[in-house]
């Protein structure tokens, strides 16, 4: 056994020193042991799996210091595939030259001094190599490699990954010798979820790095053609100077497609100092699609910053516009910074955000010249109104929290001949969650009416329409209905989730014109409305105002408006005074809006029948007809029944009263007026689910024309016209 176990480690010893001794050689003279044929033999044995195949292949190495080799290889017709499928092709001309030094962890690839791949249909198949598992980037023993001499051209190159595909034409190029020494083209169709585009390319470099030495300045020019999409251009030069790096450029993209069709940087100026940081500003130029109110294009500043210190670093970007001075004028900037440590992941910087925008028309009446005729026209009264309005916007905090808030202040200071808006509205307009797709909104503001005068829209009882028969009306019989088209009902749009509250105050009274009253009617708010639901809370007031009221002067004391929320009708407490020169009436309006109540007064004291004979019809019970008794007494029963509403007590003052009828068992109230030219207006109600509406006009002896409208709920509306003819025998 011991002499069996000396033979071992005789032959052991003997293998080591065989070993070391051919790597004394191989680390000496490579040329010994790397030859074409050598290479031959090892791709055939060791690389069958990839089939290579070549016409002719040439190997040769060169010792020219301690432990560094340069290799030389050439091949003409050399192909390969990855058993895979991620990567083939072949290669008409193969050609590298590479400097590699031999450490103890194995050899390192120092630099490529020459390199020339011209290849004629290669293939790649990124999303099968990813599949596999193969790792990504350059082998360990590439990196840090340094190129000096480059000629890559693929011609039918195809590349294939997740999302789609692309196919083309690539050349690089790197020649030291040259005015421009780097130079990339790219002519490929890109094929994704968006269809087929054609995508062209182009970029040289002119640098000193490629020229031997430290390099001191890069200057790089690059265009681009996206087909349908657009054109891209830039430029760029960067100089090394007191040990931090100084540049310009400026980039400039022309697109036919999306919101904008030019982006423009210009002026750009920078420096960069390795390991500490740098600052970048540009102007730039914004020309969206199509005007946005008139909006033809909109520039300003761009400034980029970074610091890095003691493993920390501290980054800012701002972005500021100029002012857009047309019938409006807009600015803004924005501010963002993220801040923390270079060790920790990049979710755990502390980042904020800053945001100052503000709009303001100059002359109202210009905005009300843009919207005319579009389905944004400003209303009656507001469209004759002139002077500013403006508005700003203010935001900050971290746009990553569940909650970005914005506060905002409108303004306006708007009159005209007799209309006056002086308003303020303030409040936090708040987005939750804005980056999940159940994103919410919720306001919290303040509208407070600093002075406001309205001219309200004029008001009357007109006369009844005449009716023409048209001359083409023939007859005959009934044409047949056409075909209906099945038309299929567009989604509903479904409004994200909202919260909302708003407080409505008067600093003054706002005041309101109209031609159903002579003097103004003062009015006070004090409102909070909320969503969801939709509902209000607060006091509504009328001040004192005179009134004509049953054809004479009367004058509202007061009436107060109490909304509560939840409920479906506002609590109403009025008094209207009524001075004729044998009393003094008061009618206190009371209950709610749905079941107003009112009540009579007198000083002296009078009874209820006295009073109401009194304000109808001006005269006491005693003068009065039959007919003129039997009103009085329905309108005593009506309001006993709460039968009238609020809009009965303009109608009976303002129009004469020919009759008034009430049904007990029904609880349905008429009323019979008088208008101007001849024609009866019937009003009947029980003021719950039933109203009713007609109007009857003589046209001649024996002829009259009279047209009835009933709602009694939204199922069932009607409106019908007769023409009556008539003879008394």
């Amino acid at each position: 056994m011991r002499a069996w176990a000396k033979r071992l480690a005789g032959l052991a010893a003997g293998l080591a020193t065989g070993v070391a001794f051919a790597g004394v050689v191989f680390l000496a003279e490579p040329g010994l042991v790397l030859t074409g044929r050598t290479a031959a033999v090892a791709l055939t044995r060791f690389g069958s799996a990839y089939a290579p195949r070549w016409t002719s292949l040439n190997l040769s190495a060169d010792a020219f210091a301690r432990r560094r080799h340069r290799y030389v290889f050439s091949a003409t017709d050399f192909c390969v595939a990855d058993p895979g499928g991620s990567f083939s092709g072949c290669f008409s001309r193969l050609e590298a030259t590479v400097v590699v030094f031999w450490s103890r962890r194995g050899p390192i690839v120092e630099r490529i001094e020459r390199l020339v791949a011209i290849s004629d249909g290669a293939r790649v198949d990124a999303a099968r190599r990813a599949k596999a598992g193969a790792p990504g980037g350059l082998p360990s023993a590439l990196r840090g490699a340094s190129v000096r001499s480059l000629n890559v051209e693929l011609t039918r190159f195809s590349l294939a990954y997740a999302k789609g595909s692309a196919a083309g034409d690539f050349r690089a190029a790197l020649d030291p010798g040259a005015a421009r020494p780097l130079s990339v083209t790219v002519d490929a169709r890109v094929r994704g979820a968006q269809g087929t585009r054609r995508l062209k390319a182009s970029a040289t470099a002119d640098t000193d790095l490629f020229r031997g030495g430290e390099p001191t300045f890069v200057e790089v020019s690059a265009r681009a053609d996206l087909g349908p999409r657009g054109r891209l251009r830039a430029s760029a030069r960067a100089r090394r100077a007191s040990g931090r790096w100084e540049g310009s450029g400026a980039a400039e993209a022309l697109l036919s497609t999306g919101p904008l069709r030019g982006v423009r940087l210009s002026a750009c100026a920078g420096w960069a100092a390795p390991g500490s940081g740098g600052e970048l500003s540009c102007r730039y130029e914004l020309t969206p699609a199509a005007p946005v109110f008139g909006i033809k294009g909109a520039s300003g500043s761009l400034a980029l910053s970074a610091r890095a210190a003691n493993g920390k670093f501290h980054a800012e970007a701002k972005v500021h516009s100029d002012p857009i001075a047309a019938w409006y004028e807009l600015t803004g900037e924005l501010a963002l910074r993220a801040s923390g440590h270079l060790d920790r992941p990049l979710k755990d910087a502390q980042v904020s955000h800053e945001l100052r925008a503000s709009a303001k028309v100059p002359r109202f009446e210009e905005l009300v010249a843009f919207l005319r005729d579009t389905a944004y026209a400003v209303p009656a009264p507001f469209h004759v109104l002139k002077g500013p309005l403006e508005l700003t916007v203010e935001s900050q905090g971290d746009p990553r929290s569940p909650r970005t808030a914005a506060r905002y202040v409108f303004t306006t200071d708007l009159a005209g001949a007799r209309e006056r808006l002086a308003v303020r509205a303030a409040g936090e307009l708040a987005v939750l969650n804005a980056a999940a797709p159940g994103r919410s909104f919720e306001h919290d503001g303040e509208l407070t009416l600093q002075e406001v005068v309205l001219e309200l829209p004029r008001l009357e009882i007109g006369r009844t329409p005449k009716v023409f028969v048209d001359a083409r009306i023939k007859s005959g019989d009934e044409p047949a209905a056409a075909p209906s088209r099945a038309r299929h009902p567009a989604a509903p749009f479904r409004a994200p989730p909202a919260r909302a509250r708003l407080a409505v105050k008067t600093v003054k009274p706002v005041t309101l014109l109209s031609n159903l009253v002579r003097d103004p009617v003062p009015m006070s708010l004090d409102l909070v409305a909320t969503y969801p639901p939709a509902a209000a809370a607060g006091l509504v007031s009328f001040r004192e105002f005179d009134v004509e009221l049953f054809r004479r002067n009367a004058t509202l004391d007061h009436l107060n408006v109490a909304l509560s929320s939840g409920a479906k009708a506002a609590s109403l407490e009025g008094l209207v005074r009524y001075r004729t020169p044998s009393a003094e009436i008061g009618i206190l309006i009371l209950g709610t809006t749905e079941k107003p109540r009112i009540e009579l007064t007198s000083v002296p004291p009078m009874k209820r029948a006295d009073i109401i004979a009194l304000l109808i019809f001006g005269k006491s019970p005693d003068e009065l007809d039959p007919d003129q008794t039997a009103s009085v007494g329905n309108t005593e029963t009506a309001l006993e029944s709460q039968g009238f509403g609020l809009a009965s007590l303009y109608l009976f003052g303002a129009t004469p009263v020919e009759h008034v009828g009430y049904d007990s068992a029904t609880k349905t109230t008429s009323v019979k007026l008088r208008l101007p030219g001849g024609a009866n207006l019937t009003l009947g109600s029980d003021f719950d689910q039933s109203r009713q509406l007609s109007v009857r006009k003589p046209l001649a002896p024996h002829w009259a024309l009279q047209s009835e409208f009933t709602d009694q709920g939204q199922d069932s509306r009607a409106a019908t016209t007769f023409l009556e003819w008539f003879n008394r025998y």
